[in-house]
Order: C-alpha cells, then structure tokens, then sequence
C-alpha cells in the first residue's frame, strides 16, 4: 500500500532550495515511494462538514534549478490522506 502524504506549504517555488527543510522532508518521503500531494492554505475547504482540498500531485528533485514538478489535480477529502504535514512560516 502505498502511503499517501499531503503537505500544506507557502509557494514551493518561493522556497529556498539550499536550506528548507520541507523540500528534505518530501524528497525522504518520495524516497521510500511515497505519493505526494501539494496544497496551499487557500485549496482548504469544508464541503458539508468534511474538510477537503484541491490537490495536486507533487514531485520533488534534488535539482536547484528543478526541483519540483506538479502532475494532475483532484478534490481530495483530507482524511483520504495517510499523512497531513503543515509546513507554513509564521
């Protein structure tokens, strides 16, 4: 079974490759095959009281000039997700 992590982040494209420890954290994740799905604080939302959020499939390379490339998109139900991480500045 494949495990299914779900990271709500600022901007993947405003981070600073050499030093952010989320994109460390989802090259490990993607490492070990795990599948993972991009959201950003506005992409959460309540449909009939279940907490939802329009996904997009995530993946990461340890390249600073391309370190990421996004796949398809989905409304996803968050408890359909395995692992939720929260991965936003103060």
């Amino acid at each position: 079974m494949t495990v299914r992590v779900g990271v709500v982040m600022d901007p993947i494209e405003d981070i600073h490759f050499k030093k952010d420890t989320s994109l460390a954290m989802l090259h490990a994740a993607q490492q070990r095959g795990w599948k993972l799905e991009y959201m950003e604080l506005p992409d959460l939302y309540l449909d009939g009281g279940t907490a939802m959020a329009r996904t997009r499939d995530l993946t990461v390379h340890m390249d600073p000039d391309d370190w990421y490339g996004f796949g398809g998109s989905q409304e996803r139900a968050l408890g359909d997700l395995d692992v939720i991480l929260m991965r936003k500045d103060p």
